[in-house]
């Protein structure tokens, strides 16, 4: 898909918005020739496009609040079938008559099934390409200024209290947004021995919605840190903060990327394995060696990941001690000492 997306990009003009999902990131290196402008809902996407030269706007796929207008979009699928509902809905909304929504994906990302969604939202007929094992979708404005029903976006835009999180909010956007986490239910079972005196700095990493914030927010007089370098969550954990009087901040960040060095006496996280449609081996590693840089001398960082995760091996030469607390459910927590 990178093949086809680096021509869309290359050709196009000023007038044109690239909705950039993770999928899109390894285009965005230094000579990448393109002359819009991106909006994407992941921190990291947006700080690279920057390097790059691009016009960049970091938001929850909120197309309205870029104040210019555009001719042309140009959308690799996400992942999400919401997110891509939202973004069709709102381009839909957005392009003016003769404008182009153009949707790429490999075949495993449902194309064939948005480039169907998308005409009878735009009220124009099906096109789609085939280019390798790449599908290629424009759907072209018609004067006729009016559009098919929207589609079921799962309310994208709302921040939301679904039954599963016990008031908490959360959205749609971003990974399991409506449900508690197994892996991080198990590992706020662990929070009360690993305690930090009152007053502790605590940095949640990859925060989510904030749950695991939220938890251990009740514990103890605490000062917390959220990151994380999706939108989405970022939105719904400064909710959560607001809402229940969390100490602290929420901030964007690659994997803890913006937290001060040295700056907590304890990190928790559960870090994602999964960037876009693939499995990034690196991830995990990542997240490791930025919890160790944000901890102070003897800090402790609480992991709990898939158990085929060997983070025993990974975190040797990054933590002087792994201990293994618990297993269960598929999982495993780590007690990680700086």
């Amino acid at each position: 898909m990178l093949s086809l997306l680096a021509r869309l990009v290359s050709q196009a003009s000023e007038a044109t918005l690239w909705i950039a999902d993770e999928n899109s990131k390894p285009l965005l290196q230094p000579g990448l020739s393109y002359r819009g402008t991106l909006l994407s809902n992941r921190w990291d996407i947006v700080q690279q496009a920057r390097r790059c030269g691009i016009e960049a706007y970091f938001n929850d796929f909120d197309l309205a609040a870029i104040q210019k207008p555009y001719q042309q979009i140009i959308y690799p699928v996400s992942k999400e079938k919401a997110a891509v509902h939202h973004v069709i809905n709102a381009a839909a909304r957005s392009l003016p008559s003769g404008g182009e929504l153009i949707l790429l994906g490999e075949k495993n990302s449902g194309i064939k099934t948005y480039a169907q969604k998308a005409a009878q939202r735009c009220k124009v007929a099906k096109s789609i390409q085939k280019h390798g094992n790449d599908y290629l979708s424009i759907s072209t404005m018609c004067p006729d200024s009016s559009l098919g029903t929207p589609l079921d976006d799962s309310d994208y835009s709302a921040l939301q209290q679904p039954d599963a999180l016990g008031g908490l909010y959360s959205k749609p956007g971003q990974f399991g947004w409506n449900k508690v986490d197994a892996g991080s239910a198990l590992l706020t079972e662990h929070f009360a021995a690993f305690l930090p005196a009152p007053g502790a700095q605590i940095v949640d990493l990859g925060c989510g919605y904030g749950y695991l914030s939220a938890r251990i927010a009740k514990l103890g007089d605490f000062s917390l840190t959220a990151t994380d370098n999706n939108a989405a969550a970022l939105r719904a954990c400064a909710e959560n903060f607001a809402q229940l009087d969390i100490k602290g901040n929420v901030l964007p960040g690659d994997a803890g990327s913006e937290v001060p060095t040295g700056s907590a006496d304890l990190v928790i996280c559960n870090p994602p394995f999964h960037q876009g449609f693939q499995v990034e081996g690196d991830l995990t590693d990542r997240f490791l060696q930025q919890a160790a840089r944000i901890l102070r001398p003897r800090g402790t960082a609480l992991f709990v990941v898939n158990e085929f995760i060997p983070v025993g091996r990974k975190a040797q030469g990054i933590f002087t001690q792994t201990n293994c607390v618990d297993k269960a459910k598929g999982f495993c927590v780590y007690q990680l000492t700086k």
